[in-house]
């Protein structure tokens, strides 16, 4: 009988191990253990995930723009806030809009709205530019609104016109010697305000440039060039006002935004995921705990209290967040804003307004209650 229970026990006891190990007996145990109580003074946070004005003290927040691309916004000479957003059409065939960027091709009809904003945060003009499938590449380039698949530019940043206008077209039969191609190719790189150089096939490539206030575009096809400087960016898909790094991996900067702190993490739910491996490799299993991170942004004597779900992974480099709850998590915000890019904030002198977003495709504008 002795012998019949030590066996049973031992079943049972691998059948514990088992279930703790692989049957989520372990995540179950720790959600019941985790009875941590939303402390009072959290309570009043406001989910910043909502299309209501927040109004905090003599200030206010609002979401202004969803976009279905990332968002671009930069001032121009004239201290203009412009900002660009794009969303699927809804005035188009639909089924050319459905089948439009299948298997991860690229996706031709988007219309992009253009706004402009006066210092006081004021929409003082706007343009939609509806992209398709032959005329999809109207980008922004300092001050301009360029196409230069196309050979135009438009002035609508400066004056409100709309209008194409043509560029100046520079060897597009590829006669020019060689000098007469590098010297020009210098010129450009030195003297230049704006230039795009875009490889073709072979020895052959475009410029697209702005110099004494006209837009140009030259064709090279020599050798001499080919391995020449190239602009460091795309103008028309890199315009942010948080930054060259913001979405994207960067250094950490301790001071980044003294003015927003996290402030507490409570913890809701634990979940464990088991990833599939190919090739005869082990699958890896992790926990990651879910829940809500509190903030606190200061303004001018104001604090917007909001909250964010966010999830923290038990694994590297992840797992110091894991292992933190509850206002610890206040010690970790230079780590948490360069692992997890948690929002983003702009601020100017000049202007009278300030930007914010939690997410690439979403903007929200922050101005005094008149």
């Amino acid at each position: 009988m002795k012998k019949i229970l030590l066996i049973i026990g031992a079943v049972l006891l691998l059948a514990v191990v088992f279930l703790y190990n692989f049957g989520g007996l372990d995540v179950y145990l720790l959600n019941k253990m985790n009875t941590s109580k939303l402390p009072e003074k959290y309570k009043s946070y406001k989910d910043i995930n909502t299309t209501d004005h927040i109004t905090f003290g003599h200030h206010e927040i609002k979401l202004m723009w969803n976009s279905y691309e990332t968002i671009q916004h930069f001032i121009s000479s004239d201290g203009n806030v412009i900002i660009v957003t794009s969303e699927i059409p809804k005035d188009r065939n639909q089924k050319e809009i459905e089948t439009d960027g299948e298997m991860g091709s690229t996706r031709f009809y988007i219309d992009y709205h253009f706004y402009k904003l006066d210092k006081d945060g004021n929409i003082i003009d706007q343009y939609t530019y509806k992209a398709t499938r032959e005329n999809w590449k109207e980008l922004l380039f300092g001050d301009f609104i360029v196409n230069y698949e196309k050979k135009y530019y438009k002035t609508w940043i400066k004056d409100g016109d709309t209008l194409r206008k043509p560029m100046i077209i520079q060897n597009e039969d590829l006669k020019w010697g060689e000098d007469e191609q590098v010297n020009l190719y210098h010129k450009i790189i030195e003297e230049a305000d704006e230039y795009l150089r875009d490889s073709k096939s072979g020895s052959e490539g475009i410029i697209t440039y702005y110099m004494n206030e006209k837009w140009y575009q030259f064709f090279t096809n020599t050798k001499a060039l080919k391995n020449g400087y190239f602009s460091d960016r795309n103008p028309g898909y890199n315009n942010s006002l948080f930054g060259k790094q913001s979405f994207s991996e960067r250094e950490q900067q301790p001071n980044r935004y003294p003015n927003i702190m996290p402030v507490y993490f409570q913890r809701k739910e634990l979940d464990k995921f088991t990833s599939s491996a190919s090739g005869g490799a082990i699958s890896s299993t992790s926990k990651t705990w879910t829940g809500d991170l509190y903030f606190q942004l200061m303004i001018k004597g104001d604090t917007l209290k909001f909250k964010e779900e966010m999830s923290f992974n038990e694994d590297f480099p992840t797992e110091k967040f894991y292992n933190t709850k509850g206002e610890n998590i206040s010690k970790l915000k230079a780590e948490i804003e360069k692992q997890y890019f948690p929002y983003f904030y702009f601020e100017d002198k000049n202007l009278n307004f300030q930007l914010f977003t939690t997410r690439q495709s979403k903007l929200y504008m922050i101005k005094p209650i008149k």
